[in-house]
């Protein structure tokens, strides 16, 4: 069915708004632990604030200009920052603002690295705070002697130790290191360490080849060491937190080492196009891109230390992917693109990731109007399990420093060769970032791959802390191994640096395909440029191919929310469905609850039941504190969305109770719990009570968050129990903050509150129903204020008219 209809936009109601009531019980959880075992952790911790109080006092003697770190190790069970909170108010006893972050400390047990691999990651962390007082040793000494009041306490700690910078072996082979000092959460603090360091470097014959900002104000240091000794003695400077291998990129951007010819384009005098930076090595002015580069550019190399190889094939899919590989996908003639070279040629200089992350910031800075980027470069390293690089890290504060997305290929690996497959490189584990993916458009007779399934070479998720890594994929080719062992590749159609028909796989082609969507849906939409709807919009809209044969935790962990739309799928709907949209903030302390949320009544089927699909896709704009650690997002938004058996007035009388209506026996259907298990992968023996398995699981502070359900899969009984035509539908959002964050918030009185962008889409899978006109007509029965998706004077006419064209 044609859409033709503009998705539409909704706002909250006043009486949508809720307070947070306090919950938690009384009663000690049950891994406190008792008797002997009590006494015994007891006596253990005392004997390590015991060594920590004899290294104070020689701290104190020495000559020492930063406080002295120590990292307290907190337990499994005790992540949780209603747990948490007891530790940090004592390690802050002394009315000091002691604690600066959190440091990882995974513990990782691997069985046999097959896909029955059953490895598990023990999660801790270990808390860094500063001790500056004798009255803190004094009152970590009573609080963890006191068996009877502090047991959870003492349960919640395994360890406490003076912090040691974490170090890489000595590599003969290697002379170039990266440090990253200690954040003190005080730029006082900070800056006498930064300057202490240069100091010590310069003292001790050591060479800083490269200071980079990758947060407001943490810089990485890229140093020369000429043997153990330097590492030592580097390892031994005060404000040191990690010591690091600095490897320059090596690989070839992104892309692994008679066809149909399109005409060329040209942009009409007069006309506005979508802008798109392309940070890359350059774009070569051939016949077919030359009309589309601004006059103006950003080289930071030399022209004959400059290959535009890469770049310019990266441009030629940017600007022709529809034309070249026979899709449908945009709605403008072409894209305007700018030239940042922010590479050289790899054969001739040798580049560190921090060299290309200061061209990027340089480049974005002097292009404020420019809101989209593609870059298909980056690292081969791969990024951790337990901690976001500060390469992600500066894309992140890049992005939020100038208001701009940034679409970020995966990086590709040749590990398939020895099938296997190698996560997402650091970079590309940025958080605000659209980091894509690659799936196989064709198949060649070696290529491993099936069309629609993901290339051989893409780098896989999921990124730190479980979140989903890549966020999307688009066409990039597919590779396989001829019977000589050597590599094999069927890319994507390209040009060339001379404007000749080519072909080239790899994620850096991928990439550009989203970053066309994203530039048009921004050149369309009205209004002030907003990276979180255009997110949104395309994450949404986004499913994986039909014939995808994949248990949905491989499609998240290769593909992660699919391939999007084109851009006119995206903004309209045809008549059996209605994509409303709510974008707004949440403070902390409040959350929203809708207990009347509009639902079509011609989905109610003869057997009294409701019927449909539904999907429900939440963006958030996380706060980030990259002192963190692994707890870098340190905010989070959860949905509810389901029925209801109506509104209920509640006791404001009665404890925790602070809002006089609620919800009566909601039941929220974005479970996979409530439906059949031939339809979700049922995991088995796991205990979804940890803190742990909720990270992992639960979608606990992903900031981007995805559910489709069909209410036809639903089990008999639930259908019984929720899909019943008496039912009212509701949804719930809520807001969760870290402990670290809320703890800055109390002491700054700032107020907490993040940016979230919520879609829902209610569909009737034989597009019958007529839902868009009766949903319309609810929003307006129940009081909303709604609009239409709106678009640009000069464009809406564009769009629409193609619309009618194409019905003709």
């Amino acid at each position: 069915m044609d859409k033709l209809l503009p998705i539409k936009f909704f706002e909250k109601r006043k009486i949508d708004e809720q307070l947070t009531e306090p919950g938690g019980g009384k009663n000690l959880p049950k891994w406190v632990l008792k008797d002997e075992e009590l006494i015994s952790h007891s006596m253990h911790l005392i004997e390590n604030t015991n060594s920590i109080s004899s290294k104070f006092e020689k701290y104190k003697e020495g000559n020492h200009t930063l406080p002295m770190v120590i990292s307290t190790e907190m337990t499994e069970d005790a992540l949780a920052k209603s747990h948490r909170k007891q530790v940090v108010d004592l390690l802050n006893s002394d009315k000091h603002l002691n604690v600066i972050g959190i440091a990882p400390n995974h513990k990782i047990e691997y069985v046999d690295g097959t896909e029955n691999d059953k490895s598990e990651i023990k999660e801790t962390r270990k808390i860094l705070s500063l001790v500056t007082t004798d009255e803190l040793l004094d009152n970590l000494n009573k609080a963890l002697q006191d068996t009877v009041s502090s047991s959870k306490l003492i349960s919640s700690i395994a360890n406490i130790e003076a912090f040691t910078s974490a170090c890489v072996g000595y590599n003969p082979e290697n002379t170039s290191y990266r440090v990253t000092l200690i954040n003190y959460q005080n730029e006082n603090n900070n800056k006498l360490a930064q300057k202490l360091f240069k100091y010590q470097c310069g003292l001790n014959n050591i060479t800083i080849n490269r200071e980079t900002r990758y947060s407001e104000d943490m810089n990485l240091y890229r140093v020369t060491l000429d043997g153990i000794e330097q590492m030592k003695l580097l390892q031994s400077f005060e404000g040191v937190f990690s010591i690091e291998e600095a490897k320059p990129i090596t690989a070839d951007l992104d892309c692994l080492n008679n066809n149909y010819i399109p005409t060329i384009k040209a942009p009409i005098d007069g006309e506005n196009y979508p802008i798109v930076g392309v940070l890359d090595s350059g774009i070569e002015k051939n016949r077919y891109l030359a009309p589309w580069i601004l006059p103006k550019s950003e080289t930071y190399y030399e022209s004959h230390m400059l290959d535009k190889s890469h770049g310019s094939m990266v441009a030629s899919v940017l600007e022709y992917s529809d034309e070249l590989n026979g899709e449908n996908n945009t709605v403008t003639e072409g894209v305007m693109m700018l030239e940042a070279a922010i590479l050289p040629d790899l054969s001739k200089e040798k580049v560190y990731p921090e060299d290309m992350l200061d061209n990027v910031r340089d480049a974005i800075e002097r292009h404020k109007d420019i809101k989209i980027w593609t870059m298909s470069a980056g690292t081969s390293e791969e990024s951790a399990l337990d901690t976001f690089s500060e390469y992600g890290m500066a894309l992140d504060n890049i992005a939020d420093e100038n208001n701009v997305l940034i679409i970020k290929s995966a990086g590709n690996s040749v590990a398939f060769v020895n099938s296997q497959n190698e996560r997402i490189a650091k970079m590309a584990d940025s958080v605000r970032s659209l980091v894509v993916g690659s799936i196989a458009q064709e198949k060649g007779k070696y290529d491993l791959a099936d069309v629609g399934m993901p290339s051989p070479f893409t780098r896989t998720g999921p990124g730190p802390s479980h979140i989903i890594k890549p966020d999307l994929v688009a066409y990039g080719g597919n590779a396989g191994l001829l019977p000589n062992g050597k590599i094999t590749t069927t890319g994507v159609k390209t040009f060339d640096i001379m404007g000749n028909p080519s072909q080239a796989p790899g994620t850096s082609f991928s990439t550009p395909w989203i970053a066309r969507i994203a530039a048009e849906l921004n050149h369309l939409l009205d209004g002030d440029f907003d990276p979180l709807l255009i997110k949104a919009l395309m994450i949404h809209n986004a499913g994986y191919p039909a014939g995808a044969n994949m248990k949905m935790a491989d499609k998240k962990k290769f593909m992660g929310f699919g391939m999007p739309n084109g851009t006119s799928d995206i903004l309209y709907n045809s008549e059996g469905e209605i994509t409303l949209v709510l974008r707004d903030k949440l403070q902390r302390g409040m959350f929203i609850d809708v207990l009347d949320f509009p639902f079509p009544d011609c989905l109610i089927g003869e057997d009294g039941k409701y019927h449909g699909q539904i999907t429900l896709t939440m963006v958030s704009s996380p706060i980030l504190r990259a002192g963190e650690g692994p707890e870098y997002c340190q905010s989070d938004i959860n949905v509810a969305f389901g029925t209801m058996d109506g509104i209920q007035e509640r006791d404001t009388n009665k404890r925790n109770i602070r809002n006089p209506y609620g919800a009566k026996n909601a039941e929220n259907l974005m479970k996979d719990s409530l439906y059949s298990k031939k339809v979700f992968d049922v995991l088995e023996g796991v205990n979804f009570g940890t803190e742990r398995t909720l990270l992992k699981l639960g979608q606990k502070f992903y900031p981007i968050k995805k559910y489709a359900v069909d209410l036809d899969e639903m089990t008999d009984a639930n259908k019984r129990d929720y899909l019943d035509s008496s039912k009212q539908w509701y949804m719930k959002v809520e807001g969760l903050f870290r402990e670290a964050v809320e703890r800055e918030a109390r002491d700054t009185g700032e107020i907490l509150e993040q940016d979230f962008c919520i879609l829902i889409t209610i569909r009737d899978p034989d597009g019958k129903a007529p839902i868009y006109n009766e949903v319309t007509q609810q929003l307006q029965q129940k009081g909303f204020v709604y609009y239409n998706v709106q678009l640009k004077n000069e464009i809406r006419e564009h769009v629409r008219i193609e619309g009618e064209n194409q019905l003709s």
